[in-house]
């Protein structure tokens, strides 16, 4: 595949600068940045790292409310949800 870029100055200059210190020419760059962008978008859909720790200790949820929700539970939570 042929590309043509425009890159701004700041960005022209890292280029060049990861051209110089990898020592690699530019469709090898390129293509090691497109895998590791595509590998940072693929990670999304893996669970947080809080997230899974509240999964695995089998945290289920919570709410804030009123301190009288022992009494008052049934105006507050949904049970029609299976």
């Amino acid at each position: 595949m042929h590309i043509e870029a425009n890159l701004d100055d700041i960005h022209s200059q890292k280029l060049l600068n990861l051209q110089e210190n990898l020592k690699q020419p530019l469709a090898e760059i390129l293509a090691s940045a497109i895998d590791l962008l595509a590998s940072q978008r693929l990670d999304k859909t893996t669970p947080a790292p809080l997230y899974q720790a509240l999964e695995d200790i089998g945290f289920i949820g919570c709410i804030e409310t009123d301190q009288q929700l022992s009494t008052t539970y049934k105006q507050h939570l949904d049970f029609s949800i299976n």
